[in-house]
């Protein structure tokens, strides 16, 4: 299965001139919160090292569809941020993987039911013991305060112990710890 995916994968990124991890790497900074679309949380989502993120994120720089910023409050943290050419690159991906959601339509609901419960259990599995990176947005997170804020930063986040905008809490966070049990 696995090979079956990185082949569709490899031939939908070269139609669109791009390797997978460049086109992960676009849509990790896109749907990531920006205060941790990090060269860092990037490996960890893609399961490399940091030089590989490294080497992959300054790919896409040299091409001005990434730019990377230091974090203010820690000067050893990289930022990614998508130029608008980068956003207009992302806008054109809305069709990639696309080839593996038509693979599933012969498949009856019922069976694909069973294999989503039976997915999400090896998933939750491989996170708990740390092979695996699941990004979520903030809803469903233990560290989520919904409404506790004022009309520009709504939520707050006990995590980063941050206040942060309705748009910014629908974005995927690295760091989000479920509340529910699968």
């Amino acid at each position: 299965m696995s090979q079956a995916i990185k082949k569709v994968t490899q031939a939908e990124s070269n139609a669109l001139g791009f390797s997978p991890v460049q086109i992960q790497a676009l849509l990790f900074t896109y749907y990531t919160r920006s205060d941790v679309a990090t060269i860092g949380n990037f490996a960890n989502s893609i399961g490399t090292t940091h030089v590989t993120a490294v080497k992959i994120v300054n790919g896409l720089v040299r091409q001005g569809l990434i730019t990377k910023t230091q974090k203010p409050e820690d000067r050893r943290v990289t930022l990614l941020c998508l130029t608008e050419e980068g956003k207009e690159t992302v806008s054109k991906l809305k069709h990639w993987g696309h080839s593996l959601e038509e693979a599933l339509h012969p498949i009856s609901d019922e069976a694909l039911a069973n294999f989503e419960l039976g997915l999400g259990a090896i998933i939750s599995a491989m996170e708990k013991r740390g092979h695996l990176v699941v990004s979520e947005p903030c809803l469903g997170c233990i560290h989520f305060c919904p409404n506790t804020g004022d009309a520009d930063a709504p939520h707050y986040c006990k995590l980063i112990q941050k206040y942060l905008s309705h748009e910014s809490s629908l974005q995927a966070c690295p760091e989000h710890t479920s509340s529910f049990e699968i």
